[in-house]
């Protein structure tokens, strides 16, 4: 959001003419100087909300966007295995964010739980993906996000759905490029994750 020539009052203006310099407000953000330096702004509520959305920065066109669709259709469908797994494996962090931030690593080849940590620190369009609407929305803490992540990748239960998602999805398979399905990495997952009904076979005396 762009804010064109804004009004600027310095901090006398401001004490003196208070309410009609907030009321001006409700048109535009102000710009209150002190001691001839920026030192705050004033804004509507409508300009904040706008200011602060990560939406706003989405491309519309970009393939994230409708890739967050096709995911987030799939856990509507998927809510109890959800839960179960929030349960299972901590719920420090929202389950859907961790399937979220799971396909990411995937489809940009990130080679860890960490690397998903430090991308949605500076990526905004990574951190709108995964579920988060604010600038202001804090990040689970390190440690925590990249146990849980760790811990959801070697689920198996988790690795079918994704690979249900990411099957059908319109992506490229992997190759040169940043936006592509990492096959390799899937099939790994896929076939560290062990199996649900596995148990450790009884050996002969």
């Amino acid at each position: 959001m762009k804010w064109m020539s804004p009004l600027r009052v310095t901090m006398q203006e401001l004490d003196a003419r208070l309410s009609k310099i907030v009321e001006r407000a409700r048109e535009g953000p102000v710009a209150v100087n002190r001691y001839g330096s920026p030192w705050v702004w004033i804004v509507s509520h409508q300009a904040w909300v706008q200011a602060d959305n990560l939406r706003a920065l989405v491309p519309q066109s970009h393939p994230l966007v409708a890739l967050r669709d096709q995911v987030e259709d799939t856990l509507r469908c998927e809510r109890t295995l959800l839960a179960e797994l929030e349960r299972q494996h901590g719920g420090t962090v929202d389950a859907a964010t961790l399937f979220k931030s799971l396909v990411l690593q995937i489809i940009y080849s990130l080679e860890d739980a960490q690397k998903v940590h430090e991308s949605l620190a500076y990526n905004m369009l990574f951190r709108w993906f995964v579920g988060f609407e604010r600038f202001a929305d804090e990040l689970p803490a390190r440690a925590a996000f990249a146990r849980e992540l760790e811990a959801f990748g070697g689920d198996p239960r988790a690795v079918r759905v994704v690979t249900r998602c990411l099957s059908g999805s319109f992506l490229p398979e992997s190759g040169d490029g940043d936006f592509r399905v990492n096959r390799g990495l899937l099939h790994a997952l896929s076939n560290w994750a062990p199996a649900p009904d596995a148990r450790p076979r009884e050996t002969a005396p």
